[in-house]
């Protein structure tokens, strides 16, 4: 039985993009749950500053990424727009509104944004997006529009909340968080039951240093 992984993501994060890189290369490896979620209501849960409100964070990440992507031949640009509003990119990809074609469509809409440089926040780009992949536009735009949609997608915010996570992209396996691109070797050696982690300090790590 394949081992299930829930990833999270939104498409405002270039470094949920990244990982989109490595996760399209293991869908027939693992059990993916895609999870859209909006970061900034994630980050406004926790009254903090997302990095790209932070210039000296936000500047130094962008190096970050470019070296990353350099060394890793993952194609990198960015949107028109950015930040954007990425709302109706994220309720496309909700689960019961992109149903059978969810994969599809996360991946063309990450593809025109980070790749191609497109304005992945406004819906006429959306719609020409999908219907140049051959998607059902009208069938997804109906659905996306529909208040369930937005329920939905409140839901997996406050799902996530309530599973401790705090920023975008995140792996959930057996309830352990993964959070970030970079812990993508950590998820592997967990997955490969190698994990490094000394759970024994960590919990006497955590009785020690209460907060």
């Amino acid at each position: 039985m394949k081992k299930k992984i829930q990833f999270y993501f939104d498409f405002l994060s270039p470094y949920s993009y990244v990982a989109w890189t490595w996760v399209r290369g293991q869908l027939d490896q693992y059990d993916f749950e895609f999870i859209p979620v909006s970061i900034p209501s994630i980050v406004a849960h926790y009254e903090t500053k997302g990095p790209a409100q932070i210039k000296p964070k936000r500047n130094y990440l962008f190096k970050d990424l470019l070296r990353y992507t350099q060394l890793n031949n993952i194609p990198f640009t960015t949107p028109a727009s950015l930040p954007f509003n990425a709302l109706y990119a994220l309720r496309l990809a909700l689960k019961n509104v992109s149903k059978e074609h969810q994969v599809q469509v996360i991946d063309a809409i990450y593809r025109a944004g980070w790749e191609n440089g497109l304005d992945i926040g406004s819906d006429e780009v959306l719609k020409s997006i999908l219907s140049q992949h051959n998607l059902p536009v009208d069938e997804l735009f109906a659905r996306m529009e529909e208040k369930s949609s937005r329920i939905e997608l409140k839901k997996n915010i406050e799902e996530a909340l309530g599973k401790d996570l705090f920023g975008v992209p995140s792996f959930l396996v057996d309830e352990e968080l993964f959070w970030g691109n970079d812990s993508i070797k950590y998820l592997q050696m967990y997955l490969d039951g190698s994990d490094p982690l000394d759970h024994g300090k960590y919990k006497e790590f955590l009785t020690k240093h209460l907060f």
